[in-house]
């Protein structure tokens, strides 16, 4: 899906899926990164397993994707600063988001 036919709210619906799939895979939604989520518009950062994750999006030629995002670092995570780890596309369904997010968690398929 080209990044220039997303709306807003579908953009916030499947960050929104996303962060969702995040939680019900056992992640914890945290109150950290507070002064950079206001400033940089990041999303809520989640806990799982000793690491952090967030859900973002980004375009790659164009095309629209949620990127899930993680850090074993407290520090960092409290700053905001992640490395992508998964690219969705953002046409993908939700059970296609829900195996992709369980991919990044390292969550095996069984």
């Amino acid at each position: 899906m080209k990044m220039a036919e997303v709306s807003a709210d579908l953009l916030e619906k499947k960050m929104r899926l996303a962060e969702k799939m995040l939680e019900k895979a056992g992640a914890v939604p945290l109150e950290i990164n507070q002064k950079n989520r206001e400033i940089l518009n990041q999303r809520q950062t989640y806990l799982y397993e000793n690491t952090y994750y967030r859900i973002d999006h980004a375009a790659f030629d164009g095309e629209a994707f949620l990127i899930v995002s993680c850090i074993d670092i407290e520090k960092y995570a409290a700053i905001g600063l992640m490395e992508d780890v998964e690219a969705i596309p953002l046409d993908a369904s939700e059970p296609q988001i829900e195996a992709s997010v369980r991919h990044a968690l390292g969550i095996a398929d069984g």
